[in-house]
């Protein structure tokens, strides 16, 4: 050993001693042979009688061949730098390795340890035992290991998605008592994962106990772990820990959708002396609903990774208005339920008809009897689509029951209700009963606590026994369900005030409502199952938080399996249907997460700096050094001139020369290309000109990307996110829509500007231009917006316009329409008068003033931004239409043109 170097075969150094005898033998050369003409008086005349001796090897040529064979030597015998100081032990090693998802963030640091033991077992020749501790389903026998079979362990051992199971590794290791002996007792090195665990003590005791015992923890290096916190109406709120204070991090969060794409980051700084900080993603409603995951950035572990699932999702519940009358919170059945599902979903409130055509998922009807005819018809087509209605009884729902039952409810109905524990009842107040394991509530708890003093009663029989998901003590229905086409349809026997049971004000309430609202998400097939439904493995995490498939041996869960902590036979990671999947997380909010603390015994860091063999560099540079010398042998014995390999040299120095200036002048030619301009060449995108007005851009930005969800739904484009564009920087050429709203007062636009604008219309781009001043432009009066209009157009060079005709190709592009109608129809839309001569005949610029983004638009949660003109929810369809016929056009230019004139062109062929 000389400091940090030492090697494995130091014997073979006694070469060296050999050098001496090496330099005798290389140093006498014979002179090189000479060619000579063989007439014979040539010959006599040049003979020489004075005695000739061999000449010399050059001082320079012996001293680099006996370098050479130094590093011969040098090479063979194995030179390793920063090998680990050997042990003075000669017993077996017990490797114990925490191959946890704690350890996968810094997971080279094991791997460099296990390295070092591998050489030091090779040196010495000492048996190695390698014992991971992450559970599993059959550990396999241990069995003694060379040192060369733990460097093809440690390239195969990765961590997994566990917590450590160190009593169920310590059990193994007492079976090898049968390869120790008092003589030999082991030497026990833990790598551990620096978290600490129950009875972690005993577990350190146990392995002293049995030989020598060195523990390895994290000095400095710190880990994290990400859990979900509660999360308001617009937020997502997690609880991000350190194990132990360190360095002041900033640590930032990002959310990933099902698809890959990011829905939105947050960053927070976490104090050197702070181990937790709560950080807060604020991303829309339906952004949450597409969320996938949430991980930890530049931290690759599955306890900093958070996978979100379909009871995640925040459903858009409809609650029918209520009058006046019932306006105040502690009589208002809404009150009740927005409080219990506040933290779960998003509420909008209107008449049947209006929640019927919104986006809402579930709609829940607070003592509601009677519905008309045409709200009945919708809400079952609604229904059968998928859609879950949750009923809740009343006086009004009692007394609808005294004629007939009510439409949409699960079993028959008796007029009238039931009271407990009045004067004139001879029953007292019920308790809940346990739920069956068929019910959509199986798994809960039903607390002694919750009476219900008056229900509304079903007709006995064997339908109402089938549908029954909560019932009391006394066997009545509390809550009744049934399944109808892809939907459901539920009803609670009892008020969603506490005047009727104390449900309504507790705990179970919330939960009731959390797993009937979660129906929408998980579809019919969950309501026949039940508890017993099985979800099959869709994707699994790996200890360092990577989604991998399934292999044969992953099992299929339950619901009630999926909310445990994860083991062998309940891998996390995605299980069920991929567009709605029950996650199973590596870590809960049950998770300990403390620092390892083992007093008394010896603690040692992982070392960052592994073993590094000289061997492969010092031969290299001997295999150099052998052609060089095999060149300078055939120079001095006459084969080979110098002038060759001179000119060689000379010529590589004056090209590398010649060449170095023009490779540095042709950098500033290849410009870096724009990343926003390479995401949206490879990806699909609505564009829109951003303005001076904030008010206008974000309608526009809403208008647009309600367009593209419409595309999603209607067509086979499938836009992203749409572009905000500016004028002046952005490139254009990657776009092929771009929707520009006028605002009053606007000035034209720079010169660079308006080239960037005819170059996006010259080669293939369509221009919508919206005045969005339709309602306001009467007769021959102008507007702030058309003035501005006229301004921009007389610095642009267009072609001539027309009004828009019904036959037109962007009237007949996807859908047959008259015109391009909006949020308002009054003016002409004009379009090029003669489109033939480019853009293979499509217009490449729309005029008009009809606000079209106004009526496109929608909020957060679905609900149109502005007011429709004449015609309501069909003028907004129409518009929606006008709109996809827009892009159409724009991405499939006149294919359909020329399928509307196929007849005419066949006639003309005389076919």
């Amino acid at each position: 050993m000389f400091g940090a170097l030492s090697f494995t075969s130091p014997l073979i150094l006694t070469a060296l001693a050999a050098l001496p005898v090496i330099w005798l033998l290389l140093r006498a050369t014979p002179p090189a042979p000479k060619q000579e003409r063989f007439p014979a008086f040539i010959i006599l005349r040049q003979l020489k009688t004075s005695e000739e001796t061999p000449d010399r090897t050059p001082w320079w040529l012996l001293l680099m061949r006996l370098v050479l064979t130094a590093l011969i030597i040098l090479g063979l015998s194995g030179p390793v730098l920063n090998a680990p100081a050997p042990s003075e032990r000669n017993g077996p090693i017990v490797l114990i390795v925490d191959d946890t998802w704690p350890a996968s963030q810094q997971w080279s640091l094991r791997r460099d340890v296990m390295r070092a033991t591998a050489a030091e077992a090779g040196q010495s020749g000492r048996q190695i035992f390698l014992a991971p501790t992450a559970p599993q389903t059959s550990p396999p026998e241990i069995e003694p290991m060379t040192g060369e079979a733990l460097r093809e362990a440690e390239a195969t051992i990765a961590p997994k998605a566990f917590t450590a199971d160190r009593e169920g590794a310590l059990q193994t290791i007492k079976n090898l008592d049968r390869y120790f002996s008092e003589s030999t007792s082991p030497e026990i090195r833990w790598l551990s994962d620096g978290v600490a665990t129950e009875g972690d003590a005993d577990f350190a005791n146990a392995l002293a106990a049995i030989g020598d015992l060195v523990v390895y923890v994290d000095a400095t290096a710190p880990k994290y772990i990400l859990r979900r916190s509660d999360d308001t109406n617009s937020t997502l709120k997690f609880n991000v820990n350190r194990l132990k204070p360190g360095l002041e991090s900033e640590i930032e969060l990002i959310a990933i959708a099902r698809d890959g794409r990011e829905l939105g980051r947050a960053s927070s700084t976490l104090a050197a002396d702070d181990v937790e900080i709560e950080t807060i993603i604020d991303i829309p409603l339906a952004l949450i609903n597409d969320l996938a995951s949430v991980r930890i950035a530049n931290v690759s572990s599955a306890g900093t990774l958070y996978l979100a699932d379909a009871r995640d999702r925040r459903s858009l519940i409809g609650l029918v208005a209520q009058p006046e009358s019932r306006a105040n919170n502690l009589l208002s059945g809404n009150h009740y339920i927005r409080q219990a599902l506040d933290q779960h979903a998003a509420f909008l409130e209107g008449g049947i008809r209006e929640l019927v055509e919104s986006d809402a998922s579930v709609i829940i009807l607070d003592d509601v009897g009677r519905l008309r005819a045409n709200e009945e018809e919708a809400l079952i087509s609604w229904i059968e689509r998928g859609g879950v209605l949750i009923r809740f009884a009343g006086p009004v729902l009692a007394e609808a029951a005294q004629d007939r039952t009510p439409q949409l409810t699960p079993v028959e109905l008796r007029g009238g209700g039931r009271a407990f524990g009045g004067a004139l009842t001879w029953d007292t107040p019920q308790r809940l009963d346990a739920f069956v394991p068929d019910s959509p509530f199986a798994g809960l708890d039903a607390p002694s606590d919750v009476l219900v003093r008056r229900q509304v009663l079903a007709e006995p029989g064997g339908e109402t026994t089938l549908r029954t998901w909560a019932r009391l003590e006394d066997g009545t229905p509390l809550v009744t369900g049934e399944r109808q086409g892809a939907g459901a349809v539920a009803l609670f026997h009892v008020t969603a005030t506490p005047e009727w049971s104390d449900l309504p004000i507790s705990g179970l309430f919330v939960e009731m409502l959390k797993r009937l609202t979660f129906l929408s998400s998980l579809g019919p097939d969950s309501i026949e199952e039940g508890a017993n439904r099985l979800y099959a493995p869709y994707r699994l995490l790996d200890g360092e938080g990577r989604l991998v498939r399934p292999d044969e041996t992953a099992k299929a869960l339950t619901e009630a399996e999926l909310a445990m902590l994860p083991t062998p036979v309940r891998e996390p990671g995605f299980y069920g249907a991929p567009d709605s999947p029950l996650a199973l997380n590596a870590v809960g909010p049950q998770t300990e997460f403390k620092p390892l603390s083992l007093p008394g015994k010896t603690i040692l860091p992982y070392e960052a700096t592994p073993p590094l063999s000289l061997t492969p560099p010092i031969i290299l540079a001997a295999l150099l050094l052998l052609v060089v010398d095999g060149v300078l042998a055939l120079v001095m014995s006459g084969k080979l001139s110098l002038r060759p390999i001179a000119a060689v040299v000379i010529f590589s120095a004056i090209s590398t020369i010649m060449f170095m200036p023009y490779a540095a002048s042709a950098q500033p030619l290849d410009p870096d290309v724009d990343p926003v301009a390479i995401d949206a060449a490879l990806s699909t995108r609505l564009a829109y000109v951003i303005t001076d007005d904030p008010a206008i851009d974000q309608l526009s930005e809403q208008g647009i990307a309600a367009l593209s969800r419409e595309l999603v739904r209607r067509t086979a484009i499938e836009p992203a996110p749409p572009a905000a564009i500016n004028l002046d920087t952005d490139d254009l050429s990657v776009y092929s829509f771009l929707y520009w709203p006028i605002a009053p007062g606007a000035e034209p636009p720079s010169d660079e500007a308006l080239v960037n604008i005819e170059n996006f219309m010259r080669f293939g781009g369509l221009l919508l231009i919206d005045t969005r001043d339709d309602e306001r432009s009467v007769g021959a009066g102008t507007t702030p917006e058309g003035e501005a209009l006229q301004r921009i157009l007389s610095e642009l060079n267009i072609p001539p316009l027309t009004p828009l005709d019904h036959d037109h190709v962007l009237a007949r592009s996807f859908y047959l329409l008259d015109t391009l109608p909006g949020r308002m129809n009054n003016n002409p839309v004009w379009v090029e008068a003669d489109s033939t001569g480019s853009n293979d005949g499509v217009t490449a610029l729309i005029i008009g003033g009809r606000d079209w983004a106004g009526a496109w638009a929608t909020d957060n949660f679905g609900r149109p931004a502005r007011p429709m003109g004449a015609g309501g929810p069909r003028a907004r369809e129409m518009a929606y239409r006008a709109g996809v016929n827009i892009v159409m056009v724009a991405y499939t230019g006149n294919y359909k043109s020329d399928q509307v004139h196929t007849p005419i062109l066949l006639e003309r062929l005389g076919q």
